[in-house]
């Protein structure tokens, strides 16, 4: 499947001439019956992130067993960076692209659902990762080949059952508005773990936050600028993502930008100056 970043309307996968009205209607109705409802986009819309309990769990074994596959037989990227405490993170990029299991997710119905309901029917594949993880991450937004003017959305597949206590990813809801007082002083003062204490009170791992526990099978998304952190997991935890983004030309278009006028609706009028 082609790895490109051309905007993509409605399914990615292209079928013969003769079958791709029927086919693609098809398509277009199974990844109708996947999108948001009205509360979880204004779940995501306000805090940043959204867990779907059990979306997957039909297919978690096959999706494992192609996960370990991949990681076994391609060369992974190990990192020891300040972000991870010096410990260790193996990745393999362009993850999904590695194994005809994990490349059907791309064009998966209940993906393509989920990316239509948040960015709108235009949509731009960003890439993916697949990572064990020997090490806590401190925390962080993501902003890796993400502009901060450009909309990303991460999907997340964790292959391990993950507690508050064994290293479920942590989110602080609503920093997913960036720009907004909040986001940036908690961005600023985040970034040097040992300087928490100092700015808080608190150590890092007691910054107020949610631990969003999962299992096999559970799909977790999240707006890249949600910063989010990891502590107490064990070694070899497997998580791989797949990411999407709303093109340049269509900046705040779609289900997304209907949220967000709900929400500005939704909030009370202030005469404070």
């Amino acid at each position: 499947m082609s790895t490109d970043t051309q905007p993509t309307t409605g399914d990615a996968t292209s079928p013969p001439a003769g079958e791709q009205g029927e086919q693609g209607e098809q398509s277009d109705a199974a990844a109708e019956a996947h999108r948001l409802t009205p509360q979880q986009l204004a779940y995501f819309t306000t805090f940043g992130y959204l867990r779907i309990p059990g979306l997957f769990a039909e297919d978690i074994d096959a999706i494992a067993a192609g996960f370990d596959e991949v990681m076994a037989t391609n060369e992974t990227w190990d990192s020891n960076e300040w972000l991870h405490f010096e410990q260790k993170r193996s990745i393999v990029p362009r993850f999904i692209d590695r194994h005809p299991t994990l490349d059907a997710l791309r064009s998966d119905p209940r993906i393509l659902g989920v990316v239509t309901s948040i960015i709108g029917p235009t949509y731009e594949y960003a890439e993916s990762d697949g990572s064990l993880f020997f090490c806590d991450t401190s925390w962080h937004p993501d902003f890796y080949g993400a502009p901060i003017d450009q909309f990303h959305l991460k999907l997340s597949f964790y292959l391990d059952p993950l507690t508050a206590a064994t290293g479920a990813i942590r989110m602080i809801p609503g920093t997913n508005h960036h720009p907004s007082p909040y986001a940036r002083t908690l961005y600023r003062t985040l970034q040097k773990p040992d300087e928490i204490r100092d700015a808080f009170g608190v150590d890092y791992d007691q910054i107020p936050s949610v631990a969003v526990e999962s299992k096999p099978g559970d799909l977790l998304l999240w707006n890249y600028r949600t910063i989010h952190a990891s502590f107490g997991g064990s070694d070899g935890r497997r998580l791989f993502s797949v990411s999407f983004r709303q093109p340049r030309d269509e900046q705040g278009t779609g289900d997304q930008k209907a949220a967000k006028r709900r929400q500005r609706r939704a909030q009370p009028t202030s005469t404070d100056a």
